[in-house]
């Protein structure tokens, strides 16, 4: 294994043996495209040189690479030869022992109080997660409940709202439109918010040819205030006028969101 220089960028290259009798006697730098011989080291000018025998130059990677620059970049200002050596100031040091002394023992009840208080946090919040697990196995924890609420008020599960009956047909007081009627109830234990719909009008192969997002305002007339719930069991009726999109629609999909 011999070491070389580039003469074009001077980085500094350690080529195997065995890399230097499959070579042409000629190596080409990686970071500059300089030329220069295996032989001697000296600059080769490669572009001089036949297309046979630059199929046979060796083309260096970057990882063979032992050194960088030759010349280390220069700093933006003038440094003196007679600078004298930093010295410590014996006025800045820190006393450790009064450190120790003074902020170990606090430092130590403090990280302990943050810890424990985090632990508790994720302890409460896994219990509530789990709060119906916990109160199936353990009954006498319900008595909690007469003093915090356990079971919130309403739930999201628009995968319990069930179709009871649709129906589309041509609208009595407008020509070219169709009128949508839908009757869905809540088969959730506690109450849900009037859901979002998708309305998707099909083709005779099952592809969407319209595909809407109706909030409660656009199906329901008059409006349900924000805060309205369906109650559990409770049905709801709609009817909900539209374009007629022609004989391609064939069949409707209603899903809740």
């Amino acid at each position: 294994m011999n070491a070389f220089k580039c003469p074009g960028c001077g980085t500094r290259y350690d080529i195997p043996d065995a890399l230097q009798q499959r070579a042409n006697g000629l190596a080409s730098c990686h970071r500059c495209g300089s030329g220069f011989s295996l032989d001697d080291g000296s600059a080769v000018d490669l572009d001089a040189r036949d297309p046979a025998t630059l199929a046979r130059v060796l083309r260096l990677r970057n990882d063979m690479e032992i050194a960088t620059d030759a010349h280390p970049a220069a700093v933006p200002f003038d440094v003196p030869d007679n600078l004298p050596p930093l010295q410590a100031d014996p006025d800045a040091a820190l006393d450790a022992d009064a450190l120790l002394k003074t902020g170990s023992r606090r430092g130590i009840w403090l990280s302990g109080l943050v810890a424990l208080t985090l632990a508790v946090g994720l302890g409460l919040q896994l219990a509530w997660q789990y709060r119906d697990t916990l109160f199936a196995r353990y009954p006498q924890l319900t008595a909690v409940c007469q003093h915090v609420k356990c079971q919130p008020d309403t739930v999201h599960e628009p995968e319990l709202f069930r179709v009871l009956q649709r129906a589309v047909r041509a609208s009595d007081n407008q020509p070219g439109s169709l009128t949508l009627s839908v009757t869905f109830r809540n088969d959730a234990k506690i109450g849900q918010h009037y859901p979002d719909l998708h309305l998707s009008l099909l083709d005779n192969n099952g592809g969407v040819l319209i595909r809407r997002r109706l909030a409660p305002a656009n199906y329901l007339f008059p409006t349900p205030a924000d805060a309205a719930v369906i109650e559990p069991g409770e049905v709801v009726t709609f009817s909900l006028d539209f374009e007629d999109p022609g004989y391609q629609a064939t069949g409707f999909v209603i899903d809740f969101l």
